[in-house]
């Protein structure tokens, strides 16, 4: 079976197009870093939202779509909300809740919008004199181009 296997990848790899023109050009160093930053946003986002269900599982001491005795409290769904990180915005992330109102993450605060990290460099330029305009721009690039 195995030997199949490496036949396969080998005649595979054999037939690749002789000629370079046939092949498609690498992205650039900006697309491949843009393309590189939302490929990361969107595993820390799975990542994220796993973490949260998880949280959500211990304080109601049972998995989701588990009939137990110990049970307390049940799922209410999720709202969408988007963080900013310093690999870029992650958007639309799915946070889950119970009907009490009781789960709150330990991921993020209630309010919060941006890491600690981000909210911290931008108060300081804005206390050190940088204008609000610049201030904004800073933001802008930090964020992955959403606004601030």
């Amino acid at each position: 079976m195995l030997c199949l296997l490496v036949k396969r990848s080998l005649t595979q790899v054999r037939s690749l197009p002789q000629n370079p023109q046939s092949l498609t050009p690498l992205p650039s160093q900006q697309e491949f870093q843009q393309t590189l930053q939302q490929e990361a946003c969107k595993v820390m986002r799975v990542f994220l939202q796993d973490v949260m269900r998880e949280e959500l599982s211990a304080l109601l001491a049972c998995q989701w779509g588990e009939h137990t005795a110990n049970r307390r409290g049940h799922r209410n769904g999720y709202y969408e909300r988007d963080l900013g990180t310093t690999s870029g915005t992650i958007s639309d992330l799915k946070v889950p809740r119970d009907r009490e109102g009781q789960y709150q993450t330990q991921v993020f605060d209630q309010y919060q919008r941006y890491q600690p990290q981000i909210e911290e460099g931008l108060t300081q330029m804005f206390v050190a004199g940088v204008s609000t305009a610049k201030v904004g721009e800073v933001a802008q690039t930090l964020l992955g181009g959403s606004s601030f």
